[in-house]
């Protein structure tokens, strides 16, 4: 059996972040740069990233696109609520988004998604 290990970077205000239990309030901070963080997982073997847009999970706007560009991430997530949300993702450079909520609201299908 073949997978593949995808790293994640986790981001708020355009820092790397971890949150406990999914509690904002209980929040770590790193101080790597998500670019640089980026880079080093691609210098060491990784062919994918995941983005996770915490600010943009909270808020259901993409909030760190700015940070997503120069990543060049493979796959995008957090915020993503309408198709327009797909297309900014991909314009910014992420070459999948994960869909979860917006699917399940029933705002637009997968076919309209994969259509962007």
């Amino acid at each position: 059996m073949n997978f593949d290990v995808i790293p994640a970077i986790d981001l708020r205000g355009g820092r790397v972040v971890r949150l406990k239990q999914g509690d904002y309030a209980q929040q770590t901070t790193y101080a790597a740069d998500p670019r640089a963080l980026a880079r080093r997982y691609a210098n060491a073997g990784a062919r994918r990233l995941h983005l996770v847009d915490l600010d943009g999970a909270r808020s259901g706007s993409l909030d760190n696109l700015a940070v997503i560009r120069p990543a060049l991430a493979v796959q995008a997530s957090g915020g993503v609520r309408s198709l327009d949300d797909i297309r900014a993702a991909r314009a910014a450079g992420a070459r999948g988004v994960i869909l979860g909520r917006a699917l399940l609201e029933g705002r637009f299908t997968v076919a309209e998604a994969l259509a962007c």
